[in-house]
Parts: structure tokens; sequence; C-alpha cells
């Protein structure tokens, strides 16, 4: 069996490199929105069982 040359006539290293960094960031960004979501659905639910009296935000918040 004849298998395929991966070094690409010297630019392997760049192609797989670049291959491998974008599969990192596309794991990487769908992680990142799955914690979000589940942040988002905790924050939800917390502020069902709060009462509409408590003000969002921070108490040390200033207006100009």
């Amino acid at each position: 069996m004849h298998w395929p040359d991966l070094s690409m006539g010297g630019y392997g290293f760049y192609v797989w490199g670049s291959y491998l960094f974008s599969l990192i960031a596309i794991v990487w960004e769908l992680v990142s929105l799955s914690q979000r979501k589940k942040a988002l659905a905790q924050q939800r639910q917390s502020s069902n069982s709060v009462s509409a009296s408590v003000l969002r935000g921070s108490a040390n918040e200033t207006t100009s």
C-alpha cells in the first residue's frame, strides 16, 4: 500500500499545524458556548427565585 506524502513538499508542518490550531479553536469555542449556556440558565433560574425588589448590579456603581 502506498501512503501519501504527509510532508507536503516541506510545508507539511505549517499545513498540519494550521489544521491542528483550527481544530483546537473550534473545540475551545464549543466548550465556551456550552459554559456560557449553562451560566445563563443558572442566572435565569436564580433570577426567577429572587424577589423583584432586589436591584441587579453592584451596589458600588455610580451614575453620572
